[in-house]
């Protein structure tokens, strides 16, 4: 099981926690027309409307702010910094046996 499946999980979990806790709080009895279930369904399925576009916002800015080219950047920056101490150190050690 990976990461997301759990994560996924535990929301579903917390969310039918929150379900429940609702329909508790505010006395569903018989007198509704529609059952518990379809309360839930719907509960639910707004619910991951919700996630859904949040997920989309957080997408959304992410792309936005160019994380990924800005990454992709630093990388490239640090492994040109390496490549730059590995020759400086390389001439270093050259210079010392040549002595």
């Amino acid at each position: 099981m990976n990461d997301v499946d759990g994560r996924h999980r535990w929301i579903m979990s917390v969310l039918a926690g929150c379900v429940f806790l609702y329909l508790g709080v505010t006395g569903v009895g018989a007198s509704d027309e529609r059952t518990v279930g379809d309360k839930i369904g719907d509960t639910v399925k707004k619910v991951g409307t919700k996630i859904e576009e949040g997920v989309k916002k957080v997408v959304k800015k992410v792309e936005d702010k160019h994380v990924g080219d800005k990454v992709e950047q630093k990388l490239k920056k640090a492994a040109d910094k390496t490549a730059e101490g590995f020759e400086k150190a390389g001439k270093k050690i050259k210079q010392k046996l040549a002595d």
